[in-house]
Formats: C-alpha cells, structure tokens, sequence
C-alpha cells in the first residue's frame, strides 16, 4: 500500500548521506598531509635560491666581463678604438690621419698599425684631398704612410685614382705607388702603371706606360 509519510523513506537516504560525507572528510584529510609536506620543501629551495642567487650573479658577471682570454703578449701591444692623429706639415698645411683601430707592438715602437685608415690633407691652394685604403702602418719618425689592401684618392675638384699599395709622405705632401693605377677626373679617364702625387695631390703623374681617354666638348657652329 502506497503512503505518502516522509518519514517512510527517510532511513533509507540517511546512510548515503554519511558515505559522501566521508568521502569528503578523507579528500581534505589528504590534502592537509600534502601540504604539510609540500610548503616545508617549497620553503627549503627559496632558502636554497637565496644563498646561490648571489654566486649565479657573480658567475654571470664574470663571463661577461671575461671575454677573449688575455695572452701575455696582448700586455705588451697598445690597442686603440677609432685613433685621430692630427698635425701639420712642413708647411703648415694640416693633415689628419683616422683608423678604426690602431695597434703598435710596443710604446717605443716607431710603427703604428692602422685597421682601415683615412688620410685628410689640404693643398697648397686650400683643396681638401682624402685617402683612404684597407690597412695600413704609420712611422711616426717619418711622418710616412704606408697603405695597402686597395688604395683610394679623392681631390675636391672631382679627382680619383685608384691603386692596390701607396706610401704617403705627409710631411712633404707626396704620395707614391708603382701599382697600376686607374684613374677618372671630370675631363677623361687614366691607366697607367702607377702614379706621383705632389702638393697633397695638387698635381698628379702617371708612371710608365699610360693610356688616357680624354672628353673633349663639342662646340657648336
């Protein structure tokens, strides 16, 4: 027979009642023991990371500060990032000597080698004349350059030439090469089989046996 009293069928609900509830109990019961084990090992590696930081940083400034090794003959050779010589010749006419590195063997060595070195001089008449070329040495004593590694000569008034070696004596403001030699300038084209610049390259002669292709103007009738 069929009733419809709630206290029936409340018996049968309360056990399962008390399963889940112990199943909940048991789950924060294993929670709580894990993080009893968990939080004393998290605190022991940030204890562990606070005494070895400092020896990581150290390590880590002493690669970057180590660099290339040091080899006892780098104590003996003078380095220079992006030298400037600057100085005036014979006659007064100044000139200026840059690189982007310098290296000299020792600080009594005459000779300073130049890692892509440029050459600024001024003629007689105030015109600005540039040198360039790959390397190069510079005697001090004599005031003389010797380029190679592709030489370059540019003169204000349109001017080029263009050599494989040169030397450059800047205090009587010559240049020389026995390289062939090309050259173009405004009014034609030179080859020749190398060249003597004069007066910091106020005038300019090709050597040996030259070939010139000259522009001339047409004029009109």
């Amino acid at each position: 027979m069929a009733t419809s009293d709630p206290a029936a069928v409340a018996p049968a609900a309360r056990p399962r009642q008390r399963l889940t509830g112990g199943f909940a109990v048991a789950r924060a019961s294993r929670l709580v023991a894990a993080m009893k084990m968990l939080l004393p090992a998290i605190a022991l590696c940030l204890v562990a990371l606070v005494v070895i930081w400092p020896q990581l940083l150290r390590d880590q400034q002493d690669i970057v500060l180590r660099g290339k090794p040091i080899t006892p003959s780098d104590a003996d050779t003078l380095r220079v990032a992006n030298p400037r010589f600057v100085g005036v010749d014979d006659k007064a006419r100044p000139y200026e000597i840059i690189a982007v590195s310098a290296r000299q063997e020792s600080e009594s060595s005459d000779a300073v080698h130049l890692d892509m070195p440029q050459a600024d001089m001024m003629t007689e008449a105030g015109d600005w004349v540039n040198m360039t070329a790959g390397r190069g040495v510079w005697h001090k004593r004599d005031e003389a350059v010797d380029l190679a590694g592709g030489v370059s000569v540019f003169h204000q008034a349109g001017h080029q030439l263009a050599a494989d070696t040169a030397r450059v004596d800047i205090a009587a403001g010559i240049a020389t090469s026995d390289d062939p030699t090309t050259g173009q300038s405004p009014g034609g084209n030179v080859i020749g089989e190398g060249f003597r610049l004069y007066d910091h390259g106020a005038r300019i002669v090709f050597t040996g046996k030259a070939k010139a292709v000259l522009f001339g103007s047409g004029t009109g009738g």
